[in-house]
């Protein structure tokens, strides 16, 4: 199997794997990364580590693929952090992974999930909720104005974008108007808000904004996870409210995750400097840092992190590093819509990257081969786990 040159190039092989128009070597080749040795967790590395790896994972990987027709076998030992190709989820509960050139006596067998039970990727859809109460529907289809107003247009676009332009100076009574745009489990929506601020929301979140900025202060609320790139404006400083947390900032990339259901709110800086404000205690977050605000006891908790990993799900991707099956399970509710049985779950953690383009039972399927446990979709979108 040659013609494997860049990282590219095997990113697009395992799309058409997840997309089931992989060809029968390719997805030999895919399902040959499994773990099997010793049944200890990998150990955590630093950022600069995994990075080196990925490195040569892929250096290894590429080789594999392009290696010629003559070469029966190879086995490479790629020791402390798990990943495969960095698209296929790998069991934390192993140690090693190794790699093998696939034939069809050695593919693994019972990975696949029932079918035709089946359920689709989340997409681009949101509904914008206006000042008067009126709502309107987004989505990725044509671009247009949905709404004029004296001094602003509100369009969307192609892409899933809400875009409000601002034209001239605003009356007093559209100063003081509230929108809103909501994804639903299994959406997602960009808005690019009347300041120029970037905002990337995630499955089941809420943005609440003005129609306009005014005063000395721009302050948005965010319900669920939301990713911004601030306009900088050291004048009119930019504050996000999530529950009682307040991030302040004058120009920035960072990321919220204040799903209430998950215990937390993690706020991750990527670029530029914030200050969150919580119950009268102030701290400053760094590039690279994630400060944790836990709700039960009240704590604040700043931890460096990997923010490739934070943001995946903005760039398209499920990344996981050491997560436990509750916490993977918590994201394809909201991404596929569904309901997890968490009964019976097993203590098991991974590392690895999935795409969010694909099919709930590609996903499971990748679950399963790496973690020996079975998964069954039924007709209510009820998703059921069991432990082999």
């Amino acid at each position: 199997m040659s013609g494997y040159n860049s990282y590219k190039d095997i990113q697009k092989m395992i799309e058409r794997y997840v997309a089931g128009t992989a060809t029968a070597e390719e997805a030999a080749f895919v399902e040959s990364y499994y773990a099997y040795q010793d049944r200890n967790e990998v150990p955590d590395i630093s950022a600069d580590e995994k990075e080196a790896l990925r490195k040569e994972t892929f250096e290894n990987i590429s080789n594999q693929l392009n290696a010629t027709p003559q070469t029966k076998k190879r086995i490479i030992n790629i020791y402390r952090y798990a990943t495969v190709a960095a698209v296929l989820l790998v069991a934390t509960t192993t140690a090693y992974l190794f790699l093998h050139r696939a034939s069809p006596s050695n593919k693994l067998e019972n990975v696949s999930v029932k079918k035709p039970l089946d359920v689709m990727p989340g997409s681009n859809k949101a509904i914008l909720t206006l000042a008067d109460g009126s709502t309107m529907i987004l989505d990725d289809k044509a671009d247009g104005n949905l709404k004029e107003l004296p001094g602003l247009i509100i369009t969307k676009t192609r892409k899933g974008e809400l875009v409000y332009k601002v034209l001239s100076k605003q009356s007093s009574e559209q100063i003081t108007a509230i929108n809103t745009v909501t994804t639903p489990k299994g959406g997602q929506y960009q808005v690019v808000l009347p300041d120029g601020t970037r905002v990337w929301l995630n499955a089941a979140s809420r943005l609440t904004y003005p129609q306009f900025f005014a005063g000395k202060t721009r302050e948005v609320k965010l319900e669920g996870e939301g990713y911004f790139e601030v306009s900088k404006n050291k004048a009119m400083p930019f504050h996000v409210f999530t529950g009682n947390q307040d991030v302040e900032v004058t120009g920035t990339h960072f990321n919220i995750n204040g799903y209430m259901d998950d215990g937390s709110i993690n706020t991750t800086l990527l670029e530029g400097g914030i200050t969150l404000h919580h119950h009268g205690r102030s701290q400053k977050i760094i590039p690279g840092e994630q400060a944790n605000v836990l709700t039960k006891p009240f704590a604040i908790k700043v931890q460096r992190v990997d923010t490739e990993e934070v943001v995946a799900w903005k760039n398209g991707l499920f990344e996981f590093n050491n997560a436990s099956l509750r916490q993977i399970m918590s994201q394809l509710e909201r991404w596929y819509d569904i309901k997890v049985d968490y009964s019976s779950l097993p203590a098991k953690r991974y590392n690895g990257m999935v795409p969010r383009s694909a099919n709930l039972s590609r996903v499971l399927k990748m679950l399963e081969v790496t973690g020996n446990i079975k998964f069954e979709i039924q007709n209510n979108r009820q998703l059921s786990v069991m432990a082999e």
